[in-house]
């Protein structure tokens, strides 16, 4: 059964000084991916450890903060995003900034298969390839991926713009659970058989085997960040 997920209604825990995590998606509605939001103030430090079995996506929604990881630290910015390899420990920290974090697969999911090798990678979006396909007014930007991912297929991430109005038919994935970030303008989902409208600050998250379709809501261009999990999925068009 798919899921709206509301980032504004989500109960945030302190988790040190000057930060909170609220949970997003956890083990009552996934198998196969967890997720949270890390909201940090301007003083505000997140210490977390990636679990053994599992990458960790970082992507962040707004803000600007600072990734310290394997000896490594890097600046991120708004639409920025980072691969970590399981079992190693990461701090964010140095300004105001909301994160969106996926474990993939949750902790103990038991999955077997090679995870991320190479300790921590980060990507600025802008300065990624796009690929076009203009005959169906999408544009997608690759974020993890077996190849981005340094041969792991743990998950697939990739950011779609809609640069008009287009539709994405009714479908399902038999093998995967997805989810739909909005990051701008408005997209008509079909969940559990009714139209539903969300936008920036919701998400979608459909389970194994659940169909759903998309649309733009109103004609304008609109952009989200789109999850399969595993990697390796496989769609199957309803009609």
């Amino acid at each position: 059964m798919g899921k709206i997920i509301d980032f504004g209604a989500a109960e945030a825990q302190s988790h040190g000084p000057g930060a909170a995590v609220a949970p997003l998606l956890g083990r009552v509605d996934a198998t196969e991916m967890m997720a949270s939001s890390i909201r940090l103030a301007a003083e505000g430090r997140y210490d977390g450890a990636v679990p053994a079995g599992s990458d960790l996506y970082l992507y962040v929604l707004s803000g600007a903060t600072r990734l310290d990881c394997d000896g490594r630290a890097a600046a991120l910015r708004p639409d920025d995003w980072a691969i970590i390899e399981e079992g190693k420990s990461f701090a964010l920290s140095g300004g105001a900034a909301e994160v969106l974090s996926i474990t993939v697969p949750p902790p103990g999911a038991g999955r077997t298969g090679a995870g991320f090798r190479g300790g921590v990678k980060t990507m600025a979006v802008a300065d990624l390839p796009i690929v076009d396909l203009p005959a169906e007014k999408k544009r997608r930007t690759y974020l993890a991926n077996k190849e981005l991912a340094a041969g792991s297929e743990r998950g697939h991430a990739m950011i779609v713009r809609y640069t008009g109005e287009t539709l994405t038919r009714k479908h399902h994935h038999p093998n995967a659970e997805s989810m739909f970030v909005i990051l701008s303008g408005k997209v008509r989902f079909l969940i559990d058989g009714q139209e539903r409208v969300l936008g920036r600050g919701e998400a979608a998250f459909f389970p194994i085997e659940d169909s759903h379709g998309l649309r733009s809501a109103d004609g304008n261009p609109l952009s989200f960040l789109e999850l399969h999990v595993p990697g390796a999925f496989r769609t199957h068009y309803d009609e």
